[in-house]
């Protein structure tokens, strides 16, 4: 999607009363390499959890909002733990406690990673807030009943309402979100963005096949490249950059912009002022996979199953074969089929 085109879905959801969660500053990306997309989401009641006159998004609502924003929780920063606690008003009783982290794509392709956030979830006091109890203490036999029968529904649900509220938290702290919303502000649509490839000029120009190869080998564009769009490049000293794989006493060193698109070449890259070469299958398959992950990405990342005790999720497991330095032609050529046969399966159209 342009820029154009989302500055216009922006405007008009703005006159039909939307809620905007964009920052319409830094809409434009620097690189050409990406591209912002828009997206206006709608709820309804039954996409929040009410408490206290205020309206909470819940898991499905939460995870929406997530993918509208091309957010990225990091797996490893993300549980949920139960603790003991005693005091006067609820006695002994148990609470769950979450924390999570995410990061979002910015416009120059950078990654902006959250605080961990954590969020508790206490079936005990919602249960009281809810029957209007303000202690345990001396309350009359049929009242306390009402109030654990309360407190028995919310524990079905504690370790979710959990994790969902500190995603929620991650979420606002990346897009401005409030926690909750008030009744009238629940009803009016959301509007959000995200970052994401370029694929247009990915495949139809050499310098943005040259790019994603930078880009999937892990390198820095905006040191190679300097800024695309006819901006300046950043001011400051230049930095040295340095082949740092080990060579003979007797090499020469060059530090040259000439010889560094010499080396880049000779690594297989395709700078757009020298030949075009072709990019290797490996990294071609790589990006054959990152392509199905954000285009697909609702669908992919479900659980689908457990293999030998382990829960199965085809876009974590796409995840993680493009993160394996490992990883062969062999292995990505599988991972890609698979995904294909997954989305065939769900009656997705490729």
């Amino acid at each position: 999607m342009s820029n154009g085109n989302a500055l216009a879905i922006i405007e008009q959801a703005k006159k039909n009363g939307a809620l905007i969660f964009v920052d319409t500053q830094h809409l434009e990306s620097d690189v050409a390499l990406y591209k912002t997309e828009v997206t206006e989401l709608n709820f309804g009641s039954s996409d929040f959890h009410h408490f206290n006159g205020k309206y909470m998004l819940n898991k499905a609502g939460v995870d929406r909002i997530g993918e509208a924003c091309g957010i990225q929780f990091v797996q490893a920063a993300c549980r949920v733990t139960t603790e003991t606690q005693k005091d006067d008003l609820c006695g002994e009783h148990v609470i769950y406690r979450a924390e999570a982290q995410g990061q979002k794509r910015m416009t120059d392709g950078s990654w902006r990673t959250s605080t961990v956030d954590e969020y508790e979830f206490d079936p005990i006091l919602r249960a009281m807030d809810d029957k209007k109890v303000e202690s345990l203490r001396n309350l009359a036999p049929s009242k306390l009943t009402e109030v654990n029968r309360r407190a028995i529904e919310y524990k079905k649900t504690a370790r979710q309402r959990a994790a969902t509220g500190a995603r929620s938290r991650v979420i606002r702290q990346l897009t401005g979100m409030p926690i909750a919303f008030s009744e009238a502000d629940a009803k009016r649509p959301m509007v959000f963005s995200r970052v994401v490839q370029n694929t247009d000029y990915i495949l139809k120009t050499p310098e943005g096949r040259a790019l994603a190869t930078i880009q999937a080998l892990g390198m820095d564009a905006a040191a190679l490249w300097g800024r695309k769009n006819g901006l300046p490049e950043a001011e400051g000293p230049e930095r040295e950059i340095r082949d740092v794989t080990p060579e003979p006493d007797d090499a020469p060193t060059e530090d040259s912009a000439a010889s560094m698109a010499a080396q880049a070449a000779s690594d297989g890259l395709d700078f757009p002022d020298g030949p075009a070469e072709a990019e290797s299958p490996l990294v071609l398959l790589g990006l054959e996979i990152e392509q199905l992950m954000e285009t697909h990405r609702r669908t992919l990342d479900v659980e689908v199953g457990k293999d030998k005790g382990n829960t199965r999720n085809p876009y974590r497991m796409a995840e993680a074969e493009l993160k394996d330095s490992s990883a062969t032609e062999e292995s990505r050529r599988s991972m890609r089929d698979r995904l294909v046969a997954f989305l065939k399966v769900a009656g997705v159209r490729i």
